[in-house]
């Protein structure tokens, strides 16, 4: 089975322009995110798809295949199923474009989920104190095998009482069979879905199974000026 990583990379976004090309410690962030992708072993392929010559370019000056999409793509994973459409690989990894420091035991791992023939696997880890109230990170809670009951902006599940329960929380990789991405994108959006702004209740409403991998190590996403300027106080621990 071959196995492909897409980078969907925007150049317009509203609350950061050009946030792909930003400089991390010297690199652009996009070639931040690709080359630590690069390193996973269960990986065969490494894509970064875009709509902007800014970003090809930028992307080719250091090696890195670029899959050019239409610029009407409704969400990021519209542009990976764009681009993976180009390719022969069985199964792809939507690695989003503002990840800039990831987990690659976890991205391996969802490699190996798609390998074992899981039709879709997501990532999540253990919530910090102060994130389960925060509507901008958005929480899991699993059923006993490891598969997502559901996803919420709230704090789930409700704590009545009883034994504790660890809030997780969901970080936005999502690997797809090939069949399963397609599928996906031709869903019309959901009720929950639209209710919660959440693609992956997409999936779960129309009976998809989602595996969740539980990683442990390090996620830091830059979505404004602000997270980049926060990420760079820190980045020697990484």
């Amino acid at each position: 089975m071959k196995v492909a990583a897409i980078i969907p990379a925007r150049y317009e976004s509203t609350r950061f322009p050009g946030k792909p090309l930003t400089d991390v410690a010297g690199k652009p962030m996009i070639r931040r995110i690709y080359e630590q992708v690069k390193l996973c072993p269960d990986i065969d392929e490494v894509i970064v798809a875009t709509d902007d010559e800014r970003i090809r370019k930028a992307c080719e000056s250091f090696g890195a295949p670029v899959a050019m999409t239409g610029a009407d793509c409704r969400s990021g994973t519209d542009r990976v199923a764009q681009a993976a459409a180009a390719t022969d690989a069985d199964a792809v990894i939507n690695v989003q474009g503002d990840q800039v420091v990831l987990d690659r035991a976890a991205l391996t791992e969802v490699a190996r989920g798609l390998r074992e023939g899981c039709a879709m696997v997501t990532v999540a880890t253990p919530a910090s104190p102060e994130e389960p109230g925060d509507p901008n990170c958005v929480k899991v809670v699993l059923d006993t095998r490891g598969f997502a009951l559901y996803f919420s902006r709230s704090d789930i599940p409700f704590r009545r009482g009883g034994k504790s329960v660890e809030t997780l929380k969901h970080i936005g990789i999502y690997g797809f069979s090939r069949g399963t991405l397609e599928r996906f994108t031709r869903l019309d959006p959901t009720p929950l879905e639209l209710a919660e702004s959440l693609e992956q209740l997409r999936a779960l409403e129309n009976g998809i199974p989602i595996r969740v991998i539980i990683a442990s190590g390090s996620y830091l996403e830059i979505n404004t000026p602000e997270d980049r300027e926060r990420v760079l106080k820190t980045w020697r621990e990484y």
